[in-house]
């Protein structure tokens, strides 16, 4: 007699599945194939802009993650907060000094990483700079290249540089920070806007010329996120306190829901994805339209 087993279990049957994923997302011990954290095991990333903000969460969701991080920076202090809020060990992080624009600097970086790590895995561009500028025809020259020397070229020079230690590897994956400033464009930075769309197109460019090598090359445009340079954007308490009230969800994002979706697409569970800019905005660019 041959015996079939049915696809249609009771509810009772079903119940413990349930706990396994409820255990799982509680951070309780199972011994089962479920797992939801070190997702760059082993991993070595560079993340510029690492001192602060959206960067410093990066870092510290990428530590979790298992990875090693080398945070990039030329505030040192907050490089180094940055580091004992990661509870980084000689074994796990270290940081280096860099200004993203001087190509020799970037160079050193990378070769400091490798040195330090053995290897380049992923490469966070956060670093960036917001100057508040009247219209355009009042913007000064000074302005604009100092902008676009850090924004669009240091972008550039990290990518440059990162790329061949990745494909000397067999890849890896890069995540660029643009801006919805990029996208919708904006009148308080006109410099800003123009360089953060520039981001965007470098990261399409590079992609389809880099993504054959293996290195995935995937771009973010947050909106609001509170950072400090966005409390300073806004120039006052009361224009962000206006900013969270004008929001779809009442509020501006964390710099943690930015990391989340970073880590996503530096970890190999985003291995079909490249080339792409991300929009995360809470709803705010859907609801202006």
């Amino acid at each position: 007699m041959k015996t079939t087993f049915s696809r249609c279990y009771p509810y009772e049957m079903r119940l413990p599945c349930w706990h396994v994923l409820e255990s799982a997302l509680t951070n309780q011990t199972y011994s089962g194939s479920l797992n939801l954290s070190g997702r760059l095991q082993d991993k070595v990333a560079i993340v510029t802009g690492g001192a602060s903000g959206i960067g410093r969460a990066i870092c510290q969701r990428f530590s979790l993650e298992g990875a090693k991080v080398m945070v990039a920076d030329r505030n040192i202090a907050g490089a180094e907060e940055t580091l004992s809020l990661m509870g980084a060990t000689p074994a796990t992080a270290d940081m280096v000094d860099v200004d993203i624009s001087d190509a020799f600097r970037v160079e050193r970086m990378v070769h400091e990483t490798v040195m330090r790590f053995g290897r380049v895995d992923i490469l966070i561009n956060g670093a960036a700079i917001l100057i508040r500028t009247p219209p355009l025809v009042e913007v000064d020259e000074v302005l604009w290249d100092l902008t676009m020397e850090t924004n669009v070229k240091g972008v550039f020079l990290c990518c440059k540089y990162a790329i061949p230690a990745m494909t000397a590897n067999g890849g890896g994956a890069i995540v660029n920070i643009s801006s919805m400033s990029g996208i919708r464009g904006i009148g308080y930075s006109v410099p800003y806007a123009v360089s953060k769309a520039g981001v965007i197109h470098l990261t399409k460019v590079a992609a389809s010329e880099y993504t054959a090598q293996g290195v995935r090359i995937n771009c973010i445009a947050p909106g609001g996120i509170d950072t400090p340079q966005m409390r300073g954007s806004t120039a006052s308490a009361e224009r962000f306190s206006e900013r969270n009230e004008s929001h779809p969800m009442g509020r501006v994002g964390s710099p943690d829901e930015i990391a989340n979706l970073v880590l996503w697409l530096a970890s190999d569970e985003a291995s079909y994805v490249s080339g792409s800019t991300y929009i995360i905005d809470g709803g705010a660019w859907a609801a202006a339209n």
